[in-house]
């Protein structure tokens, strides 16, 4: 129960504080959310993941399933989406915001934390393994789906800024942020097959991993913004209902067929379940910023998804030991 606790306060405790400075002090606070994220994720978020795929149990090819579960969870979250707006009436470049925030996942900041929560390390180590092809599928997938269904599909020069698909990939690839997640998960995987890893870095990561999913939710609440919600509810709750039960399910069911649930004492299925549940991931409010699309139906359910975790980590501290 403590430890269930302890990662709410972090996540509502990060992203109030976010929101207070923004709103005590308005402003752009752009370049300090860069910072802190660019800190988090290339130094600090790299330094836990080498520590603790360094201590996890690579042994068993089951654990080679964890992507492609990951994938096609995330594409049944999207497509979910994207036949639901219909039945809830939204135009077409809301059905695409839906899409988007369907098959975006906060799987890093919160099912980072609440995996080391429930799981400590060896859960964390599987979550960068996870959400390997994470990246891949909003940039090639989600980004053009969401600039197809705008006015930006319209451009006269669109074709002069298309980039080929090899370009694209290399792009991904070359994002420090992917790089460097790449980068530390083949470390520590090596690491892991060679050396025996010191004390240390466990007691090191009892600090950073909660230290820094809390600077992210910083950064996140530096840029919330709230604007019409009431008229969205219907499809935020039923966006909640996607990502807190339908995508577990096909998560653990998945998980199952695969064989993890004999895996390590069922560790790589319960990753599997609490990043499964994971709210709507913040990358989802930049399609719409970027192509001008409805901000407000995917802050609406961002938020909503979010806030849901009130009730979600409580649940997963119920079920998880009993996988």
């Amino acid at each position: 129960m403590a430890s269930m606790l302890f990662s709410l306060f972090l996540v509502f405790t990060g992203l109030t504080v976010g929101y207070s400075i923004h709103r005590i002090r308005p402003g752009s606070y752009r370049k300090l959310r860069q910072n802190i994220q660019f800190f988090s994720m290339v130094i600090a978020g790299p330094v836990t993941i080498v520590s603790s795929v360094w201590v996890a149990p690579w042994k068993h090819w089951e654990m080679f399933s964890l992507p492609f579960i990951c994938l096609f969870s995330l594409m049944l979250g999207a497509f979910t989406a994207l036949f639901l707006a219909k039945k809830l009436g939204l135009d077409r470049e809301q059905r695409g915001v839906y899409f988007v925030c369907g098959g975006f996942t906060n799987m890093g900041s919160l099912g980072g934390l609440i995996s080391f929560i429930l799981l400590g390390e060896a859960g964390y180590a599987l979550v960068p393994f996870y959400g390997l092809f994470e990246r891949f599928w909003y940039f090639l997938v989600g980004f053009p789906v969401a600039k197809s269904v705008s006015a930006h599909a319209e451009d006269k020069d669109k074709d002069k800024d298309r980039r080929s698909r090899r370009k694209r990939v290399m792009t991904i690839l070359l994002d420090p942020f992917v790089f460097a997640t790449i980068l530390s998960t083949l470390l520590g995987i090596i690491l892991n097959l060679t050396v025996e890893r010191p004390a240390f870095f466990g007691q090191m990561n009892r600090i950073i991993i909660p230290a820094n999913s809390f600077l992210l939710m910083i950064s996140i609440g530096l840029a919330m913004h709230f604007g019409p919600m009431k008229h969205y509810l219907k499809a935020a709750f039923t966006m909640w209902g996607i990502k807190g039960i339908l995508l577990p399910l096909f998560g653990v069911a998945a998980g199952y067929f695969m064989g993890l649930g004999d895996v390590a004492g069922g560790l790589a299925l319960k990753v599997v379940l609490i990043l499964g549940a994971m709210p709507v991931g913040f990358t989802a409010l930049v399609p719409p910023t970027m192509y001008d699309l409805d901000l407000n139906l995917a802050n609406t359910c961002w938020f909503v998804t979010t806030m849901g975790l009130a009730l979600i980590v409580p649940l997963l501290s119920l079920v998880v030991p009993l996988l």
